[in-house]
């Protein structure tokens, strides 16, 4: 490149050529001039423009007239760059280009690379600027995004890690919690222990949204009614609106319409704008979900009878991190995750402000495919547990390498009647199962321990113990993650993802129970 530079210069606007050139020569570099795919351009020392090609004013979009009737300084965003750049440029090494931001005539900005030369008088003062530039935008975006790609990355595998370490006291901190809410206490109690529950499920929103942010996970799809699912969903959300003083109306027509999605994706993306909307309209306030079927997709509808969304808010509505909540109230990646759910399934999410009699407030659609195509899981009936009677006692092995996670177990079966193993890794589960072939009704086992791991622990039953594989749950907090993903659509296990609460692993314990033809070992009144 600066070969090339060179010999231009060395032919174009010198006063030091030889008084008689062939004409061929001298039109064969006009021609390398302006057919060259760099911009050229001589300036004088002030900055007015004696010389541009054709490529110059391509890139900045100027004339050859509007450049020469201006001075180059108009073409930096920041016309003090020229100034910064001009006194730097006896300290750079002769010949090293710069990165410029320069305004191009249509408003936009682009990044230029800039190699710039100066022309001296006989006693070494500059007379002339010869530049040579290149439009380097979609180079810095490329380069850009691998960093941004390379961040997120590193940020993915940090958050893993951090998400698995929180996952484990978070399951302990809600098992033991909802626990101790299933016996009569006093209110005062009752109260506190409901904060803390409400706050650990907070988290394990937090961390989950998190996951999902930076991992891009592969959507399996089920078919789902959306009548019966949405109403399942208003389920779930009751406890927390009633916490927040607010009404969820659905309106969903049992209209036979399925819909072929990420069962716990689009679960999230209904309870993050669902939450979102109760959070925003407070006590008294009326939240609606609507769904309805249209030509080629189906529509899920949140509107709120709240205040709207801020005109200077909206566009940034979907911009990860961005939340208009008081610190330590959101982490601004509900509606990030949600639309990016969305467009997995090929779907749309748009935001607005209501014009309705009822819902003047913020309204979000969600239009996906039909049909449109997660792990899916099941969803728990609310109510409180209780044991059930006549059942006969059962025997559960507990497979985990955290102790508060099987004490918090071992105390939730105890409690109802079950005998309890406790094994603190897969080799000691080996033990119980293979070398000493111990029944059990059920055996819950985390999926990542030291040793030998669940993975490899399901790996060994397949030929030792196989009549023990549909009796196994596998509990952990990195269902998304590429091995235990493989694991679980290569041997559909049963999966709970941490942290859970008793009800999810109450009806789990239920199902395995009626696998093998015995009464349900919870009664979920």
């Amino acid at each position: 490149m600066r070969t090339i530079l060179s010999a231009i210069r060395s032919r174009l606007g010198s006063k030091h050529r030889p008084a008689v050139e062939p004409r061929v020569s001298d039109e064969r570099y006009r021609s390398v001039v302006d057919n060259s795919p760099y911009g050229i351009y001589r300036v004088a020392f002030d900055g007015r423009f004696v010389t541009v090609n054709r490529a110059l004013c391509a890139i900045v979009g100027y004339t050859e007239q509007e450049l020469f009737a201006a001075s180059i300084s108009m073409l930096y965003v920041d016309p003090a760059e020229r100034q910064r750049l001009l006194a730097d440029y006896e300290y750079r090494p002769h010949g090293t280009p710069v990165d410029v931001p320069w305004r191009c005539k249509d408003g936009r900005i682009i990044t230029t690379r800039v190699w710039v030369y100066a022309d001296r008088d006989e006693s070494g003062r500059i007379k002339h600027f010869d530049g040579y530039v290149e439009d380097v935008t979609p180079l810095r975006a490329t380069e850009q995004a691998l960093r941004q790609s390379e961040k997120l990355a590193a940020l993915g595998q940090l958050v893993s890690g951090v998400a698995h370490e929180l996952n484990n006291p978070l399951s302990a901190i809600l098992l033991f919690t909802e626990d101790l809410l299933a016996t009569q206490r006093p209110v005062e109690e009752q109260e506190a222990l409901g904060i803390i529950a409400q706050q650990a499920r907070r988290s394990r929103a937090i961390v989950r949204d998190l996951l999902s942010f930076v991992r891009s996970r592969e959507v399996m799809r089920e078919p789902i009614e959306p009548n019966t699912f949405l109403n399942q969903v208003k389920r779930a959300l009751q406890p927390q609106l009633a916490e927040l003083g607010v009404t969820l109306h659905v309106d969903v027509p049992p209209d036979g319409a399925v819909i072929h999605v990420d069962r716990a994706g689009i679960e999230q993306v209904v309870t993050n704008l669902v939450i979102n909307a109760a959070q925003a309209v407070g006590v008294g306030g009326n939240v609606w979900l609507a769904a309805r079927t249209e030509v080629g997709q189906y529509v899920i509808e949140v509107t709120d009878d709240g205040l709207g969304i801020p005109s200077e808010v909206m566009p940034r509505i979907f911009e990860p991190f961005f939340t208009t909540k008081p610190m330590g109230q959101g982490t601004g990646l509900g509606l990030s995750v949600s639309l990016g759910v969305v467009q997995q399934h090929g779907g749309s999410i748009a935001a607005e402000n209501g014009s309705s009699e009822n819902a003047s407030g913020a309204r979000f659609i969600v239009r996906l495919p039909m049909p449109a195509v997660a792990i899916a899981v099941d969803e728990a009936t609310a109510g409180p547990i209780v044991p059930a009677e006549g059942t006969g006692a059962r025997h559960v092995l507990i497979v985990d390498d955290e102790v508060t996670i099987r004490r918090a177990l071992n105390r939730f079966y105890s409690r109802r009647g079950w005998t309890v193993t406790e094994a603190e890794d897969g080799a000691r589960a080996y033990e119980h199962l293979v070398e000493s072939s111990e029944s059990f009704d059920l055996v819950i086992s985390d999926v990542k321990m030291p040793e030998v791991s669940g993975i490899e622990l399901h790996a060994a039953l397949q030929s030792l113990r196989p009549d023990v594989l549909d009796r196994m749950v596998f509990c952990t907090g990195e269902v998304e993650s590429p091995a235990v993903a493989s694991f679980v659509a290569e041997t559909g296990c049963k999966v709970l993802l941490k942290p859970f609460d008793l009800k999810t692993l109450a009806a789990i314990s239920d199902d395995v129970a009626a696998l093998h033809g015995q009464a349900p070992a919870f009664v979920l009144g």
